[in-house]
């Protein structure tokens, strides 16, 4: 009942908000979002999307945790499935506080379906529209958690290696979407994250790897 009263208070909220993007494009109404003149807003919404980011790499490092089994000497196994559940979880919040954020943003004027369709926003299209796609895979990847039991794990593992596609079309978002990606501590961020992620796929598609049997094991403790 909680949840799905919850469900349908933010499917309300979205519908609302798309009326007021089709309402305002149309001329039918100015539009009811408050946008700040400043620029509070976007910096917040660009904290919020590099918090994102450091998320879904730490998620996808702990997935690769979980299915390479090479941390298993230092966490037990079933902890690092938690905090990987967990790091889905908070990346989706973050993901909805920069978009939340940005909506507020008085310069770039983001509407919710500029939020919600890739592309079609002048401002970077390309850039931005990659970022749309990642939030979109995101919210997918994490919605399969709860899933997989009916999809049938075999389909929810070849879902779940979406993860890779969503981790590149995040970090390819921040490279050229962000005003901060050419600091110093952006591209050494951008450069490890991605460094430790490439490793660890190494590690999994070895041929000696116990992937296979981590795996198993992290499906039955999922």
């Amino acid at each position: 009942m909680g949840k799905s009263f919850s469900y349908g208070i933010l499917g309300g909220v979205i519908l609302l908000g798309i009326a007021d993007a089709l309402g305002t494009r149309m001329g039918l109404v100015d539009g009811a979002l408050p946008r700040d003149p400043g620029t509070a807003a976007w910096t917040s919404s660009r904290a919020a999307g590099v918090a994102a980011y450091f998320a879904l790499s730490l998620d996808v490092i702990f997935g690769l945790f979980i299915s390479t089994g090479r941390a298993d000497r230092f966490i037990p196994r079933a902890q690092t499935v938690e905090v990987h559940r967990w790091l889905s979880s908070t990346t989706l919040a973050l993901i909805g506080g920069h978009v939340l954020l940005l909506l507020g943003d008085g310069y770039a004027r983001f509407d919710l379906l500029d939020a919600m369709v890739p592309f079609v926003h002048p401002y970077r299209p390309l850039a931005v529209g990659l970022g749309i796609l990642a939030g979109d895979l995101a919210l997918v990847l994490h919605g399969s958690f709860s899933l997989r039991r009916k999809i049938g794990i075999a389909l929810w593992r070849r879902l779940h290696r979406l993860t890779f596609a969503l981790f590149v079309l995040a970090a390819t978002h921040g490279l050229v979407a962000g005003t901060d990606a050419a600091a110093p501590f952006m591209i050494v961020t951008y450069a490890t994250t991605a460094g430790v992620v490439a490793i660890l796929l190494v590690a999994r598609l070895l041929p000696f790897s116990d992937g296979g049997s981590a795996r198993r094991t992290a499906e039955e403790s999922a």
